[in-house]
Parts: C-alpha cells; sequence; structure tokens
C-alpha cells in the first residue's frame, strides 16, 4: 500500500468528516431556530438521518458515484492518485477552515472546485469535459438555490391559508417566544384539550419529520459524492478491483465508512454553524421552519436518483431566504446573509487554487 494512497484515504475521511461538521446544521437549524428542539437534541436527530441516508446510498448512489469518480474529466484523461489527492485537499482544506469560522459552505462546490484545480495542473483545460462541467455540475449549482427560493415562498403563501386557522399570539396569553414555538399555546379556552393535544403532537411531528427528511436526502446527496474518490483510488491500486458493478451499484463498504465518518463530524465539529443557520439567515416561526424544511427535502432528494450534484447548502439556505423574503423579515441578531453569500462566491475558486497548489507540490515531491 503506498503513501500516495494513504494520504488521499486520510483526505477522504478528513472531508467527511468537515462535510458532516458544516452541513449538519442543514436540516436541524429550523429545529433550533424556532425553540422546538435545544440544539444537542436536534443534532443527534440530524445525525441519525445524515448516517441513514448515507448508508442508503449504497442502493441508491450510483449516479452521483459515477459523476464524481471521473464525469466531469475528458474521456483522455489519465486519472492518479496525485490528482485524487489534490482533489482532496483542495475541498477537505477548504470545509475545514470555513467550518473552523462557522461559515456554512458547500461540499459540492469545494469538490468540484478542487477537481477543476488539479486537472488543470494535469493536463490543462483539456482535461476538462467542460460541457458536463457547465450543465451537470454549475448549472444545478446555481439554478437550486433559485428553485428553493421560490418553493418555499410558493408553499409558505399556501400555507398562510392553514395558519389563519392557527391561535393568533394575542397580549397577555404567553410570550412571543412561546408562541412561535407552539401556537396552540393561546387557544381559545373552548377548544376541546383531546383536539387541542393532538394538533400540538401533529405540527411538531411534522416539523421534526420534515427536519429527518432533510438530513437524510443530504446523507444520501453527499455521501456518495466523497466515498467516490475512495472508491476510485482503491480502484488506483494495482490488482483493486473496486469499482461499480454491473447495476450500478456501488461496494458497501467505502460509502458505510464514509457515512459513518461523517456522522462522527456531525457530532463533533456542528455547532458553529448551527449558530449562523439557525438564528442569523431568516428569523422562523413554527410553520416558516416547516416549510423551509420541507421544500429542502423535496429537492435533494428529487436530484439524488438523478445524479445531479445539487449543493444542500445552497438549497437549505436558499430554502430561509425563500421564507424571510416572503416574510419580509430579518432575524433579531447580527445578520449573517452577506456572509453566506461570500461563501457561496468564494468556494469554488479558493477550492480550485488550494487543490492546484497541492497538487503542484505533490508531483514535485513525487
Amino acid at each position: 500500500m503506498s503513501i500516495e494512497f494513504v494520504l488521499v484515504a486520510t483526505l477522504v475521511l478528513a472531508l467527511a468528516w468537515a462535510n458532516g461538521a458544516n452541513d449538519i446544521a442543514k436540516g436541524i437549524a429550523t429545529l433550533v431556530g424556532n425553540g422546538t428542539a435545544p440544539a444537542h437534541r436536534a443534532v443527534w436527530w440530524g445525525t441519525l438521518w445524515t448516517v441513514v441516508g448515507g448508508l442508503l446510498a449504497i442502493l441508491w448512489g450510483g449516479a452521483l458515484i459515477r459523476t464524481f469518480s471521473g464525469g466531469f474529466l475528458d474521456p483522455a484523461f489519465h486519472v492518479d492518485l496525485i490528482f485524487v489527492g489534490g482533489t482532496l485537499l483542495g475541498a477537505a482544506l477548504w470545509v475545514i477552515i470555513a467550518t473552523s469560522f462557522g461559515l456554512p459552505v458547500s461540499t459540492t462546490h469545494a469538490l468540484l472546485g478542487g477537481v477543476v484545480g488539479a486537472a488543470l495542473v494535469a493536463a490543462g483545460p483539456g482535461g476538462l469535459h467542460l460541457e458536463t462541467v457547465a450543465w451537470k455540475a454549475l448549472m444545478p449549482l446555481l439554478v437550486a438555490p433559485l428553485l428553493a427560493i421560490g418553493l418555499c415562498a410558493l408553499i409558505l403563501l399556501l400555507a398562510r391559508f392553514v395558519a389563519r386557522r392557527l391561535p393568533a399570539w394575542r397580549q397577555g396569553c404567553c410570550e412571543p417566544d412561546e408562541w412561535r414555538r407552539n401556537p396552540f399555546v393561546c387557544a381559545d379556552p373552548p377548544v376541546a384539550t383531546r383536539s387541542l393535544s393532538c394538533m400540538e403532537r401533529l405540527w411538531v411531528g411534522l416539523h421534526w419529520l420534515s427536519s429527518g427528511a432533510t438530513s437524510f436526502a443530504r446523507g444520501l446527496n453527499d455521501v456518495p459524492k466523497i466515498a467516490a474518490f475512495l472508491i476510485l483510488a482503491v480502484a488506483l491500486v494495482p490488482g483493486a478491483a473496486t469499482s461499480l458493478n454491473a447495476d450500478g451499484v456501488a461496494p458497501w463498504w467505502p460509502i458505510a465508512l464514509v457515512a459513518l465518518v461523517m456522522g462522527m463530524g456531525c457530532l463533533w465539529g456542528g455547532m458553529r454553524v448551527l449558530d449562523i443557520m439557525a438564528w442569523r439567515v431568516a428569523p422562523l416561526d413554527a410553520s416558516s421552519g416547516l416549510v423551509a424544511n420541507s421544500g429542502t427535502a423535496m429537492l435533494v432528494l428529487f436530484a439524488s436518483p438523478l445524479g445531479v450534484p445539487v449543493s444542500t447548502t445552497h438549497v437549505s439556505t436558499g430554502a430561509l431566504m425563500g421564507v424571510r423574503w416572503t416574510n419580509r423579515t430579518r432575524p433579531r441578531g447580527n445578520d449573517a446573509l452577506r456572509l453566506v453569500l461570500f461563501g457561496w462566491v468564494v468556494t469554488l475558486p479558493v477550492a480550485a487554487a488550494l487543490a492546484a497548489l497541492g497538487s503542484s507540490l505533490m508531483m514535485m515531491a513525487r
């Protein structure tokens, strides 16, 4: 086993951990932001469903694995461990740096930037399949946030019909924050206690369910992208035969390993980004939090089986923007929207630059 392979495998696991730490907030921010759940409980919930989604990528993640294990490259491009290592170094280093500052960034964008940077060093622009990069990567990454904004705005407008039937906050009933967590505390006394209790449980249950669905979708979409590089690295080792089988099903162990390490990152690194996503992008109440999670889950679950590499970060933040702009509200604390947009803009070029630098250094050291 070569030093190059050990380095690549280490970088894969580092990226999986960093992805978990940075992305766990995308599925649970609404639970925490409107007070439905304390942060530690929400983190465990999001971690559970992220790992479940990641493990099921063994069955459903073949399309994304094919895309990220070579779909962006020209057929004549010679893939080696230096290219794979450079790609992973650029992506992992940037996601780790961003997470340490609490900045929510897209691992998908970072990986794409890493592929571009490493390929340019290895073969110049001719090493990339530019049409695939443009239409199967850049376009979905640009369009998905806009779809999330529009979808959540539409759902929220439709939900206002339902919201009119919820008990309105009134002076002396309770604190406004308590009403945001559970509107039924302000129900009129004539409402039957049994019926009210059932409605409360249904409302809270739907919010937990939508959060779990978002985390599940994130694991299903993100784990194959990262595992693809471990599968590719193993296939480059002489005598190895790790690849997709004839039915498009990937070997199970790289996907399972990436899913478990991603879960560890969720548990032990996710609080920094959660602070921004939960409280500093959009103010959330019970209905808007449910809408944001539902919109995110629908878009990501739709894209994953098609092999479309949408960014959960962009979709979930776009959903929060849809809530924010539809309600015409701003967060009560420091507004982090510009910081989030900054992360969107710089992720791809920074990851590409880091990957190019890493690839150059590894080629010199070979």
